[in-house]
């Protein structure tokens, strides 16, 4: 089954670009260079969709939304918990912003969960298809 690829690279990347949008917004700091960083699950997220796309595979596809949406899911939360100080989130260590070395890192590792969960559907729609 040939998938409809401009319409899969649009979407995520107009999800990508919003979500960026966001992760700089929350981060709350007017010029932020570190967002570069911080954006990489954003990055590998629209690869694996761009490849999946290119592959014609419905189980990638299925593994590259699902790799997306986890590692957007944990990067948008505390990103948020960051902005609104939840439980002293910002405010409780001198040292807690040293979580956005490592916060992109875990946000990979997180969507890499997902992607491997969003690939068993995507099994079965295989099968389905043909």
């Amino acid at each position: 089954m040939k998938l409809p690829v401009n319409r899969h690279r649009r979407l995520s990347l107009a999800i990508l670009l919003v979500t960026a949008f966001a992760l700089y917004v929350l981060a709350d700091i007017l010029l932020n260079p570190f967002i570069i960083w911080t954006s990489l699950p954003l990055y590998l997220s629209y690869y694996f969709i761009d490849r999946a796309v290119s592959s014609g595979s419905i189980k990638r596809l299925y593994a590259a939304y699902g790799f997306m949406l986890a590692a957007i899911a944990f990067s948008v939360f505390y990103h948020f918990t960051w902005y609104t100080d939840w439980q002293g989130t910002r405010t409780g260590s001198s040292t807690s912003a040293l979580i956005f070395v490592w916060m992109p890192v875990y946000s990979v590792i997180i969507g890499f969960v997902g992607y491997f969960l969003a690939s068993l559907p995507g099994v079965l729609a295989e099968r389905r298809q043909g």
